[in-house]
């Protein structure tokens, strides 16, 4: 697969064209993870920027892949709570600290190196587009489920770094491969109340990667393949516009450091581009 076979569809087909590389990278992405919760010398550490200790955000991570293999094993998994999927993210982040009561980091490692051969093993034997509901209310084929569990592991590895002092890097390579399905599911975590009067388009060029067109519109929001002229085109570095897209740096960041750039008709808009769409 090229880069010039995905700079024009759809980030739901990238996804599904990529889901043997992502599983992969997953894969390889929690053996990193493992090891570095096995040497994470304080599990009460607090995560800089989150209100979870190391211990409570690995407890998280086992708790969704978890619910995410049970998903595609056929099992029945209800939606917490109501609202947006950002409320019964919450709620479902809530129930993982509930249902994984473990905060021993060894054995926590343990048992995410458990749960990911599950995952695989299910994930590579189920129809690409099957329908699974998960318990933030969003339905996700398997491809896509793929990638938001690898960008879990990378951005929240990255917590859980921070909070021990450790090293912890994202490549290139695996954030091209999660940027897809993160902005598949974008639309969904629109911010109701800040895109209310709003109606704006972006061309997202993930460089190395695919070209996205996102337009939101009075609350609501699609993306596609690039294509239509869009008012704001944003350039980005892959690692950079996966940390702004999971709010782990702010946006004025990467621009500084030329690593996102806004051209177009309408390059300010650039600067709405993080507040209109929530942290998945």
């Amino acid at each position: 697969m090229t880069t010039t076979d995905l700079r024009h569809t759809a980030p739901a087909d990238d996804t599904r064209r990529a889901h043997a590389d992502a599983l992969v990278a997953f894969r390889a992405a929690v053996e990193r993870s493992a090891e570095l919760w096995r040497r994470t010398p304080a599990p009460n550490a607090p995560v800089p920027g989150l209100t979870w200790s190391a211990a409570q955000t690995a407890a998280h991570m086992v708790g969704d892949l978890t619910e995410y293999t049970e998903g595609l094993e056929g099992h029945s998994v209800a939606a917490v709570g109501s609202g947006s999927p950002s409320k019964r993210s919450a709620a479902a982040n809530a129930r993982h600290l509930e249902m994984v009561g473990e905060r021993d980091m060894r054995r926590l490692a343990d048992t995410l190196e458990e749960q990911a051969v599950r995952y695989i093993d299910a994930a590579s034997n189920v129809d690409e587009g099957t329908s699974i509901h998960t318990a933030n209310g969003l339905v996700l084929t398997p491809p896509i489920m793929t990638c938001l569990l690898l960008g879990e592991q990378l951005v929240h590895g990255l917590d859980i770094a921070r909070a021990g002092r450790a090293r912890w890097c994202i490549s290139r390579a695996d954030a091209l491969l999660v940027i897809p399905g993160v902005l598949t599911v974008a639309p969904q975590y629109v911010h109701p109340t800040r895109s209310a009067n709003e109606s704006v388009s972006f061309e997202l060029r993930i460089r190395g990667g695919g070209r996205y067109r996102l337009a939101v519109h009075h609350g609501t929001a699609e993306i596609t393949a690039a294509g239509e002229k869009a008012d704001c085109v944003i350039s980005a570095d892959p690692v950079a516009f996966l940390l702004v897209g999971y709010g782990r740096i702010a946006q004025w960041r990467p621009i500084i450091g030329l690593n996102m750039m806004a051209f177009g008709r309408k390059p300010w808009l650039a600067t709405k581009f993080g507040s209109l769409i929530s942290s998945p």
